[in-house]
């Protein structure tokens, strides 16, 4: 087999498949099926059987177990389980690969329009091309995250990487300076209640990690994706279960310990709810921002993280200090 490089990600999967060996007919029973089985010279592992009609259409995947352990004359139509999953023929490879990781299976039929079967792809062919080539690209989006491409990180000539690097750094210094003017407009609020102060920190720490946990898996999910608006609603309501969850958490432990401080009982209300808010919007937006990048063109995986994280700060401290200057004052 040929390398498996980058640019095959976009090709159809019907230049990778494979013929299938263990094609059965629908009409058949178990005894028929085990017969014309043992006449085959089948060089491939037995991993899974698949059901045509007539017309060759895939009509469902037979497991080995019932093939092997049910009754000589049962037909095979009654032995499918469920519906059969497969890959249209013009389905790319990276999106393949997507259904792998979901199905968790290690064959996957490729049927054409008509939904005749055409071939396998076999996971097991692809796992070590596809495990360098996603170590690669793991690699890539790291560097890019931080606003660095990796051809500009193998340059390493100091002139040229501060001319990479200088101008995302200038975004959390921008990000840092509104939330400086954003403190400086409820000074009066610090100034009445120090606490406040004492948990800024956390309350940031806590938004911008939820934040690019949130945006490195929609990079990651907008890999091979061709239709992206389709998918961000999916997108968004998973992840804002689990940004529920994860703030309700969040926000309840450091409430809890905001109340041994003094005044800790209404401050540390203000502080869960102040968590719990900028969680769940700072999630929201390291969905949003890739997918709208990803829309107009640009590489997500370099402008989202600068841009995730000073949207995350600005919003997080305004709406920390606003409430509490609603509640405290």
């Amino acid at each position: 087999m040929t390398e498996l490089l980058s640019k095959d990600l976009d090709r159809p999967v019907r230049d990778f498949i494979s013929p299938v060996e263990t094609q059965l007919q629908i009409a058949w029973t178990v005894s028929q099926a085990i017969d014309d089985l043992r006449r085959r010279n089948i060089a491939s592992q037995l991993t899974y059987f698949y059901v045509v009609d007539e017309q060759g259409r895939l009509a469902g995947v037979l497991p080995t177990r019932k093939l092997l352990l049910s009754p000589p004359q049962t037909p095979l139509a009654e032995l499918l389980s469920g519906q059969a999953v497969s890959l249209p023929q013009n389905m790319t490879l990276s999106e393949a690969m997507e259904e792998f990781a979901i199905h968790r299976l290690l064959a996957l039929p490729v049927v054409d329009d008509a939904g005749k079967l055409l071939g396998l792809i076999d996971v097991q062919l692809y796992a070590e091309e596809a495990a360098d080539l996603a170590e690669a690209n793991r690699l890539a989006d790291l560097y890019q995250l931080i606003g660095l491409s990796a051809q500009q990180l193998r340059l390493g000539r100091g002139a040229t990487s501060f001319r990479a690097r200088m101008p995302w750094l200038m975004g959390n210094i921008l990000s840092g300076l509104a939330c400086a003017a954003v403190a400086a407009v409820f000074h009066h609020v610090l100034g009445a209640v120090l606490m406040l102060a004492m948990f800024i920190p956390l309350v940031l720490t806590l938004s911008e990690a939820v934040s690019m946990q949130s945006m490195t898996l929609t990079l990651q999910y907008l890999h091979g994706a061709s239709t992206p608006m389709k998918r961000l609603r999916m997108r968004l309501l998973s992840e804002w279960r689990t940004a529920l969850l994860l703030s309700v958490c969040s926000a309840v432990l450091v409430a809890l310990a905001a109340m041994f401080w003094q005044n800790g009982l209404r401050t540390s209300g203000v502080i869960l709810l102040s968590v719990f808010v900028s969680m769940v919007i700072s999630a929201t937006l390291g969905t949003i921002i890739p997918f709208s990048l990803h829309l107009r063109k640009l590489d997500p995986r370099v402008a989202a993280g600068p841009m995730v994280l000073m949207l995350s700060d600005v919003i997080a401290t305004t709406f920390y200090l606003a409430l509490a200057t609603i509640l405290l004052l």
